[in-house]
């Protein structure tokens, strides 16, 4: 009996992991999460985190400017040089020109001491470039935001769509089985029946491919918040988050701050304070640079025990230097009128973004009451549409109807129902994209 217990114990643990991997596989997916998964998890935002990296590995870069570069020599040859004995003081000397072996090894070494302040400016470009990367990257990510609400909705309202038609379907093979019973009694007109069944049969294509754009759709969302694409998707649409269409104030000064928080806006304006530094920089290039340098090794030429004698053939040298370029050829005023031009030109491109911008947001906040007032609209037609089809619906089935009235009446509610699927959806997009025109995240990437 003792014996058993270590067989079943492990069997019921791997029976409950089973279970609860599956159970947290078909957890239901919410709003929040996906949009929360689309800026953290799919390659999108991947590609977007990579770019502020690469700023700040240049940014690291820098530092060379202000560490010492260390550097190891080694270094063997056979060769001859001139040397004039008269150079040297010997009078009468003559030129001679010995052939001999030389070998050296040790170490040199090169410490900037005083950059005049272009080190300083370059890690504030560096500051500043990263900056408005970081706000290109926020903008980016609000449009991936915008994706994926997309993509959410998308199945939701593919899958709705499966189950308007299904449930059509439904209502129409009710409809054709009392025509037959019917027919089968005699009564009924074979025109009839024959009309039922072509409109029945026209349906299923219909649902065949509505089932189709929900698998596709599905695989889109799972693509976007990072799951394999044939994983097992549910949604949950009841635990939204707010994404109603804010409230607007059209004062100059609303807008402003309005503009002002925009991340693309915020973008321009630090690319084209970053381009303004790059100018200065490069101006900067004509002040003197003030280093310190230093050597020490051995330089032998025999390699029995010279190469280590630190006592006779040990060479070194320290020292200070300075570097001032006095002429260049116009090279790096050039450079610095190149990046002026791109900054005022970027400067105009800024008013340009910030006057679509503000367009942007009027045609927003008008959108956003065109959608209610459809969606509103869209559930009274769908009301209407219940209404009549089921009026005549049991007309039909009293015999005071005919086959045509019914179908048609069949066709305006499943419309009205698709018709109500999408205005429910352009309302909420609408509020989304609202939201981002003012410059407002769909969902703060800490949130829970």
């Amino acid at each position: 009996m003792n014996r058993s217990v270590p067989l079943v114990l492990p069997l019921v643990l791997a029976l409950t992991l089973a279970g609860a991997t599956r159970a947290s596989a078909q957890a239901p997916l919410t709003l929040a999460d996906a949009l929360r998964a689309a800026r953290n998890q799919s390659d999108e935002s991947r590609v977007i985190a990579e770019k502020t990296e690469k700023l700040q590995a240049m940014k690291s870069e820098l530092w060379a400017g202000a560490l010492p570069q260390v550097t190891g020599y080694a270094n063997a040859g056979r060769g001859s040089s001139p040397f004039d004995q008269a150079a040297a003081g010997f009078s009468g000397g003559e030129v001679v020109n010995p052939v001999m072996n030389r070998y050296s090894y040790g170490v040199e070494a090169q410490q900037p001491i005083y950059s005049f302040g272009r080190l300083s400016q370059s890690f504030r470009v560096a500051s500043k470039q990263i900056a408005a990367q970081d706000e290109a990257n926020r903008s980016d990510l609000q449009k991936l935001e915008l994706q994926a609400l997309d993509a959410f909705y998308g199945v939701v309202t593919a899958e709705a769509r499966v189950r308007v038609l299904e449930t059509s379907l439904e209502r129409q093979r009710r409809s054709t089985g009392f025509l037959e019973s019917n027919f089968k009694g005699g009564a009924g007109a074979r025109s009839t029946l024959l009309l039922a069944r072509s409109a029945l049969k026209g349906l299923e294509p219909q649902r065949i491919r509505a089932e189709r754009d929900a698998d596709a759709a599905r695989m889109a969302l799972n693509r976007l918040v990072g799951r394999d694409v044939r994983a097992p998707l549910t949604l949950d649409t009841v635990n939204n988050p707010d994404l109603s269409a804010p409230g607007t104030d059209t004062t100059a000064v609303a807008m402003q701050q309005a503009l002002d928080r925009r991340p693309d806006l915020t973008s321009i304006r630090l690319q084209k304070e970053t381009l303004h530094g790059y100018a200065t920089a490069w101006r900067m290039q004509y002040l003197p640079s003030l280093g310190a340098q230093g050597k020490v090794g051995i330089l032998a030429y025999q390699l029995d025990n010279q190469l280590t004698d630190f006592d006779k053939n040990l060479e070194w040298q320290v020292g200070v230097g300075l570097s001032w370029p006095l002429f260049d050829g116009f090279t790096r005023s050039s450079k610095a009128r190149q990046y002026d031009a791109d900054s005022r030109s970027l400067a105009a491109t800024e008013r340009q973004v910030r006057a679509f911008a503000r367009i942007e947001i009027e045609g927003a906040e008008r959108e956003t009451g065109a959608a209610d007032s459809a969606f509103h609209a869209a559930q009274e037609a769908r009301d209407a549409a219940a209404e009549a089809a089921d009026m005549i619906g049991s007309d039909f089935r009293a015999g005071a109807g005919n086959i045509t009235d019914l179908l048609s009446a069949e066709e305006g509610l499943r419309n009205a129902e698709l018709g109500l699927l999408s205005a429910r959806y352009q309302k909420l997009r609408a509020g989304a994209a609202l939201r981002l025109a003012l410059g407002m995240d769909l969902i703060k990437e800490n949130s829970k």
